[in-house]
């Protein structure tokens, strides 16, 4: 039963009433929702899903939202700044180095075929 008094709503329920439209909320277990969502972004259609398993849409609309969302945060994180340039120092070494191998196999070469012309 609803009343209205002034701005607010007031909501009565008999207990009877409440009680019997009333669901214990279920709990999944996190490998069955990532199982379900794998199907989802593979592509099948939340009313499969729903109808199969016996899972209300909006929930299965909501598990997405949350993992869409999950995931753009996870990869959208700013990066460790000392790490970060940690790894560009050693790639720039690393680069240096190849270079330096590069010119001394060059000189190699010519030093190999010098000698083998003399010969």
């Amino acid at each position: 039963m609803v009343h209205k008094s002034g701005t607010h709503f007031c909501i009565n329920f008999a207990i009877n009433e409440g009680a019997k439209n009333w669901k214990q909320p279920r709990n999944y277990k996190p490998e069955f929702k990532d199982e379900i969502l794998k199907m989802l972004i593979a592509g099948r259609k939340v009313r499969e899903v729903s109808q199969t398993f016996g899972i209300a849409e909006n929930l299965l609309y909501r598990w997405k939202t949350l993992a869409i969302m999950k995931t753009k945060t996870t990869s959208s994180k700013p990066k460790d700044s000392e790490g970060s340039s940690k790894l560009v120092a050693e790639n720039a070494k690393l680069k240096a180095e190849i270079e330096r191998l590069k010119t001394d196999r060059e000189i190699l070469k010519k030093a190999l075929g010098l000698l083998s012309m003399s010969d």
